[in-house]
Parts: structure tokens; sequence; C-alpha cells
């Protein structure tokens, strides 16, 4: 009897480390302009024209905007925001980062929000930031414009927009939801929805209500036709309690209590999103009932992690998916939490938490997780790597585009020429950023 149980736990564990095993290669495409970008999060969309838009950032200098055309696979350089906002030479703090997924209104035009964050040298004043501002792009002019001041001191780190009613929700670092009427051209400060810290993703469902969260495992909802804000009362973001906080420096109001990123899925009505805690997937059905219903569907950490200690599962990333064939698919990281360089005191204590948890010092290597969403199958396809070989650090966001039937993801690669390396992860592994592609069609 115990022999059997043996032999099956064995099999398990095995079944558990297939995935692990595979090598999922992806297609690699430099981006124009050599900025040496050194960061990603959020900022990728796919419009309806199949053309891709990105937003890097870049600690202490630029933002930068770019498209990438997938049937020609040509890349191009739209705006480097310092310059195109006058900032570049100026000895003030600059927009350093793109922090949003990138929305679309009717008419095709593309819109994002910036933010400074802590771009700039400590002697350098952090009032001299001239405010973060909306943008307006125009695909078939080719111009790039700013359409309006947000915030004089704080920038969007989530974004949604109401195509019908024609606005654009932002929510900026200082917790406020800000909505800009693009009939009007009037920017308008909804008051405060988050405290530290902030989330960072909001979203919009078919109505045009917008929702984000807030410690601690709460959603918030704003009603445009009641133009009024509210908590739901007994809809909450799914975690476990047992998972230790992201930082011991402010453990109680902490970001693994928040969702990390979902979509609309207009098909259903429904949004799927992943947690900051454990990367667990879940369904959240806004219209079900008074408030709407949330269902827990399945872990999508990397297979390492499914039957150890939870503690050690890293925080989740933003590179999410919805494919066309009704598949979810997610990168998680295998080790320690990912933030590129790592700038931020916060993150740097948990590296190091996660890394005595762990035992050892390893790069934070992205593997890709995919979900069924008809028959509820989840299992992990491999690690992901570049056509030469390669390893993919940690990803700052994904998308589907339906013009080629492939996954696109934005994050970090392992450089070894000095020309192109932009930033070092944990001082120890090379890297520069990247888009990447995974053909659904070939599995390549």
């Amino acid at each position: 009897m115990y022999l059997k149980i043996f032999m099956a736990l064995i099999i398990l564990s095995t079944s558990l480390n297939v995935g692990a095993q595979n090598k999922i290669e992806l297609k690699t495409y430099r981006f124009a302009g050599l900025k040496k970008d050194d960061s990603m999060w959020s900022g990728i969309y796919t419009a309806k024209s199949g053309k891709i838009y990105i937003g890097l950032c870049t600690h202490a200098d630029a933002a930068n905007f770019y498209e990438f055309d997938p049937l020609t696979e040509k890349m191009e350089h739209i705006a480097d925001l310092t310059i195109f906002k006058g900032e570049r030479g100026s000895g003030i703090r600059t927009s350093g980062k793109i922090h949003v997924t990138f929305v679309e209104d009717k008419s095709g035009n593309i819109y994002f929000g910036d933010f400074c964050e802590d771009n700039g040298p400590e002697c350098i004043d952090p009032s001299s930031y001239r405010g973060a501002h909306w943008f307006k792009f125009d695909p078939k002019s080719r111009i790039l414009t700013n359409i309006g001041l947000i915030s004089q001191n704080s920038g969007l780190l989530g974004m949604a927009i109401d195509p019908e009613r024609g606005r654009l929700y932002g929510l900026a670092e200082d917790g406020h939801l800000y909505m800009y009427d693009l009939n009007k051209g009037i920017t308008t400060d909804k008051g405060r929805v988050d405290d530290w810290d902030i989330c960072r993703t909001i979203v919009a469902d078919g109505k045009g209500n917008i929702y984000g969260a807030f410690p601690v495992n709460r959603i918030w909802k704003y009603n445009p036709e009641t133009d009024r804000t509210y908590d739901l009362k007994n809809v909450l973001v799914p975690n476990d309690p047992n998972v230790s906080p992201r930082t011991m420096s402010n453990p109680q109001i902490d970001r693994k209590t928040l969702w990390r990123i979902l979509r609309w899925k207009p098909d259903e009505k429904v949004f799927y999103g992943i947690t900051n805690a454990d990367s667990r997937l879940f369904k959240f059905d806004p219209y079900e009932g008074n408030e709407g219903s949330m269902a827990p569907l399945a872990l999508m950490c990397a297979d390492r992690y499914l039957n150890g200690d939870k503690k050690k599962i890293p925080i989740a990333t933003l590179a999410f998916a919805i494919a066309d064939n009704n598949k979810i698919y997610f990168a998680p990281v295998t080790t320690v939490a990912f933030d590129y360089s790592a700038e931020s005191w916060d993150v740097r204590d948990e590296r190091q938490f996660t890394s005595r948890l762990n035992n050892k010092k390893q790069p934070p290597l992205s593997v890709l997780v995919e979900y069924d969403i008809n028959s509820g199958n989840r299992k992990e396809l491999g690690s992901l790597i570049t056509g030469d070989g390669r390893e993919v650090f940690g990803l700052g966001g994904a998308c589907y585009s339906h013009l080629d039937n492939k996954l696109y993801f934005a994050g970090a690669v392992r450089e070894d020429d000095p020309k192109y390396i932009a930033g070092q992860i944990d001082e120890t592994w090379n890297y520069c950023m990247m888009l990447m592609s995974y053909d659904l069609s070939s599995g390549k």
C-alpha cells in the first residue's frame, strides 16, 4: 500500500515538472532608436488595426513610445517623452515612465498617460517636475498630441476608457481617480479611491463602470451614471491569508492583497485576472447579483510552487493575455521578485526576503502557463528562451495579436553585447529590453 502511494507521488511530482523541462523559443525584436530603456510595466496593447503599441521606461531619463506592425515586423520609435515635452536638458525631474495599458477610442486613436515617480537624481528638486499629462496618438496622421494636464505632481499607474461616453480614466500615484472628457477637453479629479500601495490596474466593463482594488482584498467601483464611487461590500479579491507581505516595512497595507492585472472578455461579459500574492487566476462577473461575483480558478505560478510553501511564490508579473482560442496565458517568474534593476528599497527588501526563502541567489527566469477557459485545465508549457538561446527574465506585459495569432511579450532578456545592455539584475545578470512573440499556431 505504502509503495503504491510512494510511486504515485513520484509520478505526480514528475508530471508537475514536465513543463519546466520544455523550452519555448520566442522570436525577438529590438526596439528602434537604441534608447536603452531599462523597464516596462503594463504598457503594451494590440489595437483594432492589429498594430502593437509599447511604452518603455527608463529610471532617471525618459519614457519612450513605440509602434510595432506584426505584418511587416517594423518597429518604429514614435516619441521620447522628455524631448516631446521639452524636459530634456532643463535640469528638472522628467517623464520617465509609461506605466499604463494603452486604450483606444472608436476612431482608432491611441491614448496613454505618463508619470515621473523617482526619475532624476536626488539633488534635483522633485517639485521641478512639470506634471503628468494625457497623450493622444493618431495612427493615420502619425501625430502625437499632449491633450492636457492630469496632475502637477502625480502620474498614472492604471488607465481605462469608456469609448461610448468618450472618457479616459486614470488612477494616479496620489490614489485619486482622474477623468478626462474627450469631448470637452477637461480633466476632473474624481477623488481619492486608494491609498498606499496603489493598485496597478483599473478596468472598465461593457457599461463604462470603472473598477480598482485596494487593501485589504477590497474592490471599488465608479458608476458613470450616478457619478459616484463606492466600495463593494461582499466581493473580495481572492487571496491566501498565509502568504507573507511583500515587504516587512509596511506589512499591514500591502500590494499582495490587490489584484495584479485583469482583462475584460466582452463575449462572456466578465473579467479574468491575476492576484498579486500567489498568481491566482480569478473570474470577476460584475453583473451577477447586486455587486457581482468572484470565482478563484487556478494558481498560475510556476509548477515548482504548486505543492510547496506558498510563501515562496514570487509576486505576480503583468504578462497576462487572453487569446482567440479561449485560452489564458500568463508568464510568471520562477525565482524571487522581479523588478528589473530594482531601484526601489521595498523591492530590494522583498527580493532579499524571497532569496533567503529559496536559500540561493537565482535569476528571475520566466515560464509560460496556459489555462483553458472551456475545460478548466491549467498547465505549464515550458520555460521561455530566445531563438538564439538567451534566457528570458521577468516580463512586464503581454498581449495577443489577432493578425498573426501570436502572443507578444515585452521584458528583460539576457544581453552580452555592451552596445545593448540597459541594466543589471541583482548586480549579476546583464539585460536589455526586447519585444518577443510566440506563434500559437505552430508553437514558435
